[in-house]
C-alpha cells in the first residue's frame, strides 16, 4: 500500500515531486478521465464552463448594477463582473474539488499505488478546460462593447499564476484534512462564499473606503482580482509592489500546503 511508513515525507519536498514525475503516464490518463467523467454525465456537457459564470453574472449583474448601482465606468459593469467571476470559477473550482477527491477516489486510494498529489493537481489541469471556454466567451464581450486590447493583458500572466499557486496550496492543505474532518465539505463552500463577498470581485477595490484600504491588502486575493481589472480592463498596472507580496504568499501557501499534504497522506486510507 501507498500509505507506508516510509513516506511520512522521508524524501525532500524536490524529492517527491522527481518520484511523482516518473508517474506521468498515469497522470495524463488520470486527468483525461476526469474530464471524459465530468463532461459526459451532464446533460449540456462541457457548456457548463460557459454557463456557470454567465448565469452568475446575470444575477450579479441585476443586483450591483441595476439595484445597488455600482459604477465601473469606463468599464461597463457586465464585462466587468464577468472577468471576476470567470477567475473566480478557477480559484473556487481546484479549492473546493481538491477538498473532495480524496473522500471521492477512495477506492483508487486503496488499491492503487500513485502519487497522491495527483488528486489535486488534476483538478488543477481539468479546470483549465473551463477557464479556456471562459476567456473564449470574455473574447466577445470585449468585441460586443469594443474594449480597447492594450499591451498591459500580458501582465494579466502575472496574477493568474499567483492566483493559480494560492488555489492549489490551499487545495493541499484542504484535502490533507479531508479524511480528518468530515464536516469540511460544508465548511468549504461557506468560507468560499464569504470570500468572493469581502474580495473586489463584484465590485472595484476604488469603492472600498480609505480606511478599510489597508485592511483589504491583507488579503492576497483582493491584490490578484485588482490586477486582474488593472492590466485586463482598466490598461493600467499600479501594484507592482503589492502583486510581489501577493505572489510571496501564494508561493508559500503553495510550499506548505503540499509540504502539509505529504505529511499526513499515509494517513488517508486508515482514516477513509
Amino acid at each position: 500500500m501507498y500509505e507506508a511508513r516510509d513516506n511520512r515525507l522521508n524524501r525532500s519536498l524536490w524529492g517527491h515531486l522527481r518520484y511523482a514525475s516518473q508517474y506521468w503516464a498515469f497522470f495524463l490518463y488520470w486527468v483525461w478521465r476526469g474530464i471524459l467523467t465530468r463532461y459526459s454525465q451532464t446533460n449540456v456537457g462541457i457548456l457548463w464552463a460557459i454557463l456557470q459564470p454567465v448565469l452568475s453574472s446575470l444575477v450579479y449583474i441585476v443586483v450591483f448594477s441595476l439595484i445597488v448601482n455600482v459604477s465601473t465606468a469606463p468599464v461597463p459593469y457586465p464585462l466587468f463582473v464577468l472577468t471576476g467571476l470567470i477567475m473566480w470559477t478557477y480559484f473556487h473550482r481546484i479549492v473546493f474539488t481538491s477538498a473532495s477527491t480524496i473522500i471521492s477516489n477512495l477506492d483508487i486510494i486503496t488499491r492503487v499505488r500513485f502519487p497522491r498529489e495527483f488528486l489535486p493537481l488534476a483538478v488543477m489541469v481539468e479546470s483549465w478546460i473551463d477557464l479556456l471556454f471562459g476567456t473564449a466567451i470574455l473574447a466577445l464581450l470585449f468585441l460586443l462593447y469594443q474594449q480597447p486590447v492594450t499591451p498591459y493583458m500580458l501582465i494579466a500572466i502575472w496574477p493568474f499564476l499567483a492566483l493559480t499557486a494560492l488555489a492549489l496550496g490551499i487545495g493541499f492543505f484542504f484535502a490533507g484534512l479531508a479524511s480528518s474532518i468530515r464536516d469540511l465539505f460544508h465548511i468549504v463552500p461557506i468560507l468560499l462564499q464569504l470570500t468572493l463577498y469581502i474580495t473586489p470581485i463584484l465590485y472595484p477595490a476604488s469603492i472600498v473606503p480609505g480606511s478599510l484600504q489597508a485592511v483589504l491588502l491583507l488579503n492576497p486575493l483582493a491584490t490578484i482580482f485588482a490586477a486582474f481589472q488593472q492590466t485586463l480592463l482598466f490598461g493600467r498596472f499600479t501594484l507592482g509592489i503589492e502583486m510581489i507580496l501577493a505572489s510571496a504568499v501564494s508561493l508559500l501557501v503553495l510550499l506548505l500546503g503540499y509540504r502539509f499534504f505529504k505529511r499526513v497522506e499515509w494517513r488517508f486510507a486508515d482514516r477513509l
